[in-house]
This record gives structure tokens, sequence and C-alpha cells, in this order.
């Protein structure tokens, strides 16, 4: 068995002016892609989930899947929760915790747009109805970029702001822009973190490196051909 873990950015309506407009799976298409997926016998699975699997441990449904997004725009808490939530299912959302609260600014030095970011409250209703909150450091940095002492900053000051908020352990991490080396892959280990998902395009399989687990990138590009090849092969 593979599991397959989609990665997602915003759930929204692309920009005029927006470099990466494939980063914006509209509500309509989103919402398409959830029902297949409950059509074609999916639920979701959090990430304690993923890594017992890989260490061998038997799903605990018969069709696993996990829904990921990166950065934490406000537009997943508007458009993508309640569509997860009629449906019965779950996702992780990696915040980047230095963007928390802030509206109409640029968290990616190559975009030009300006987005909302998701705040407190907002990250605290979805954790209550079962949602994860992972990191994704503070300032969306090129992690394998930075000196040691940003780099351990980033990694362990996000995690304690964003277990502030929640008020529970935040264990799980993604590498802002799929960035990372052996060097950041041991400080994300040392900072307390049991897992980190990359941009590497792939499924989920037992013995599987918790620290570089793979993830399926959706886009407003793809149709649903497309989705469901990705998921397939």
């Amino acid at each position: 068995m593979k599991i397959p873990v989609l990665y997602y950015h915003k759930i929204d309506y692309p920009k005029k002016d927006a470099v990466y407009k494939g980063l914006y799976v509209t509500p309509e298409q989103f919402k398409r892609q959830v029902s297949l997926l409950k059509f074609l016998g999916y639920d979701t699975v959090n990430p304690k989930e993923i890594l017992s699997f890989i260490k061998g441990h038997k799903p605990p449904v018969k069709k696993p899947l996990l829904i990921t997004f990166d950065d934490g725009y406000e537009n997943n808490y508007l458009n993508a929760y309640p569509i997860l939530k009629s449906a019965g299912f779950s996702s992780i959302i990696f915040v980047s915790s230095g963007f928390i609260g802030k509206k109409s600014v640029v968290s990616d030095e190559r975009e030009r747009v300006k987005e909302n970011f998701l705040n407190k409250n907002e990250i605290k209703e979805m954790f209550k109805n079962g949602f994860f909150i992972g990191s994704h450091g503070i300032n969306h940095y090129y992690l394998d970029r930075l000196e040691e002492g940003v780099l351990i900053g980033e990694l362990i000051a996000s995690k304690a702001y964003l277990e502030h908020i929640i008020n529970a352990p935040v264990d799980f991490f993604s590498y802002p822009f799929g960035a990372y080396n052996p060097i950041v892959m041991r400080a994300v280990k040392n900072a307390g973190y049991t897992a980190a998902f990359t941009t590497a395009s792939g499924r989920i399989e037992v013995g599987d490196n918790s620290f570089e687990l793979k993830r399926i990138p959706v886009n407003g590009y793809n149709n649903i051909l497309n989705f469901l090849l990705k998921i397939f092969f």
C-alpha cells in the first residue's frame, strides 16, 4: 500500500496580477476533488497515523489519504475548511507563524499579490474540530540558506508560538519552498518535531524517512483526469 498525501496552497480565485496562478485552486475545483475522493471511498487520516504506517502498522481505514495546506492563508479557513468539514474530512495546515493575523501582505519573495492569513481564532476553531496544525517556520525562509542560529530560531519559536495558540503539541513540519538538506533535517528533529513533509512528489510507503515525507502537489491547472492520475500514479 502507498498513501497519497495531497498538498495545496490557496483555495481561492486567482488574482489578476499573481505570478504563480497555479497555486490557486478555486473553491469549485476543490469541492469537485473532495467529492470525487469521497465517492472513490477515501478517508482522511491524520499525520500521526501516517507516522504509524511508515513504521509498519496498518492504517485505520481501507483507503487512507492525508490532505495538507502550506503557508496558512485565510482562504484555507474561509473556503477549504467548510468543504472538508461537510465531507467528514480533515487536514493539516502548515502555518508560517510570523504571518498569523496579517492582512494584505506578501509571504513569498517571488510573488507580487498580497494575501490575508489565518488569525488565532480561525486556527483554534479548526484545531478544535479535528484539523491538525503544523509549522512552516516563522518567515517562510529558504531554510537551507540560513545560518545555524537563525535556522534554530525559525524552528523552535514557530513551534512554541503555535503550541501556545492551540494549547497542544505541534509535532509536524513542512519545509518552506521544499528547501532542506541534512543540516536542516537534523535541526528539525532536534527542535522536537517528529516528522517533516517535503515537496518531493510521490506517495508514502512503509519504511520512508519520517523527515523526508513525499507529497502530491495539486494546482489550479489540474483537471479531474490529471487529479486522478496524480493520486493513482
